[in-house]
């Protein structure tokens, strides 16, 4: 809306002062020879309005510019059913504008999308400056992006939740971060919460992705508990969302109560 609006303010300022500079040159080359003052100097103020006028044009076009730049370079319409990949943050840097006072920022991901295609981008986004500690190298977030121009992603509003699930789930799978079978216990099982008794890394690594073994105390819906542990690999910036006495969200089926899966902070999912 704002972006309308300034584009059609630019627009309209742009061709009044265009006409009045053709008006003022017409004036005087079709002025009589003998004329004893230039129409020129008799009608001095036409091209001071239209300078006037391009002088407020120009910070307003660069306005334009830099509103037309949020979010990457890819409007709404563009991004209108794109389709969604997982990214994975790298770096992020301030590209020196602000929006009430608000940093854009340069945001550097590899991305992976659902069917294997990986490749590097960077996202240019409006952040509350209250979330910047959150965008850090190893951050899982999810964008959209157009299959001519994946170098360039916006992140996603959270308009399909449910289509960034299955690109996560997808991703995660495919990277050996969870199983075919941990997603359908997260899809039919028990939801509940599971507080954390004990962490151990076994000392193997995928990828980077340290696994541990995290020990379990469930909460039944009836009110009483059962003990389980379970070995996962989680993704590095996951493991503080482990620590002893965290509490977190758990699926399980009530036949197979050794089997738990885990719902994390960088994932909306379960592992």
């Amino acid at each position: 809306m704002v972006r309308t609006v300034v584009r059609s303010v630019v627009l309209t300022e742009a061709l009044v002062a265009a006409g009045l500079v053709g008006w003022y040159l017409w004036a005087g080359v079709s002025a009589s020879p003998d004329a004893f003052v230039s129409p020129w100097s008799e009608n001095v103020w036409a091209p001071v309005v239209a300078l006037v006028m391009m002088a407020t044009t120009l910070p307003l076009l660069g306005a334009a510019s830099v509103l037309g730049g949020l979010g990457g370079g890819l409007g709404a319409k563009e991004m209108a059913g794109a389709p969604v990949a997982i990214g994975t943050v790298t770096g992020v840097v301030r590209t020196g504008v602000s929006v009430n006072d608000q940093p854009q920022l340069a945001i550097s991901m590899d991305v992976e999308t659902p069917e294997g295609r990986r490749f590097t981008a960077v996202a240019k986004q409006v952040v509350d400056i209250t979330q910047l500690a959150d965008l850090v190298p190893g951050t899982v977030l999810p964008v959209r992006y157009l299959h001519d121009r994946p170098g360039v992603v916006a992140l996603d509003r959270g308009d399909d939740p449910a289509l960034v699930q299955a690109a996560y789930n997808a991703v995660m799978v495919r990277a050996g971060l969870t199983t075919e079978r941990n997603l359908d216990i997260a899809a039919r099982g028990t939801r509940a919460q599971g507080v954390v008794s004990s962490v151990r890394p076994t000392g193997h690594l995928l990828d980077g992705n340290p696994e541990m073994e995290i020990g379990l105390g469930v909460t039944r819906p009836d009110g009483s508990v059962f003990h389980t542990s379970v070995v996962k690999v989680l993704p590095a910036s996951s493991v503080v969302s482990v620590q002893v006495g965290r509490v977190l969200t758990v699926y399980y089926l009530p036949e197979r109560e050794d089997e738990v899966v885990l719902q994390t902070a960088a994932n909306p999912g379960a592992r």
